[in-house]
């Protein structure tokens, strides 16, 4: 899968490099012909996760919250079972040392997300450590990436926030539509980037 564009900070000090993959989202229709199911994908899981990395995701999910409330948006909730596919993925890359996105076309398949009926995804990474704040703006700056964090048709969210031993900061974004939920169709088109109301870069860190 081709990585979107990509943006780079310089911090005071110590150069620092963020880089935003290309956001993804697949929907499957509610009634019609079935199509061939994806390959499961298996991707390791992710180390136990620390108390920081938790606390980072926590944080994300209440500024996407915030940034939905601005706009008359319905709260996403958070999703555990989405949050650990999150979270292996985020592993992963950072085992790997790439920034890019998964098949969340074969995630619809898998058990503990069967009540979905469409994923989208965000994927991020930092050459150093950045707190919450840096990471969200980061998705919401981006056409790409804000079209997921304020789309009307998710409900559903999990965040895994990986901080590797090199000092880089691995971060995914799981929303999720659950199945025969009231909500509009999963938007494509790019939404406004005002109102920005949590363009801070703070919040919690990899400590």
């Amino acid at each position: 899968m081709t990585v979107g564009r990509r943006s780079a900070l310089a911090a005071v000090a110590v150069p620092l490099t963020v880089f935003l993959g290309g956001c993804v989202a697949v929907e499957v229709p509610v009634s019609g012909p079935a199509s061939e199911p994806a390959a499961p994908t298996s991707t390791p899981p992710p180390a136990e996760t620390s108390p920081a990395e938790r606390e980072l995701e926590r944080d994300v999910l209440d500024r996407v919250n915030a940034e939905r409330a601005a706009r008359g948006l319905a709260p996403v909730q958070w999703d555990e079972e989405l949050a650990a596919v999150a979270r292996s993925w985020s592993a992963e890359m950072a085992r790997t040392g790439q920034l890019r996105h998964q098949d969340v076309g074969a995630l619809l398949t898998r058990e503990g997300l069967s009540d979905l009926q469409g994923i989208g995804e965000n994927v991020f990474q930092s050459t150093g450590p950045v707190p919450a704040g840096t990471i969200h703006a980061g998705w919401m700056r981006s056409d790409d990436h804000r079209v997921n964090v304020v789309n009307p048709g998710w409900n559903r969210l999990g965040v895994g926030v990986h901080c590797a031993e090199d000092g880089s900061v691995w971060a995914t974004q799981e929303f999720g539509r659950t199945t025969g939920a009231d909500l509009p169709a999963v938007a494509t088109t790019t939404p406004p980037l005002e109102p920005l109301v949590r363009p801070g870069d703070d919040g919690p860190t990899c400590g």
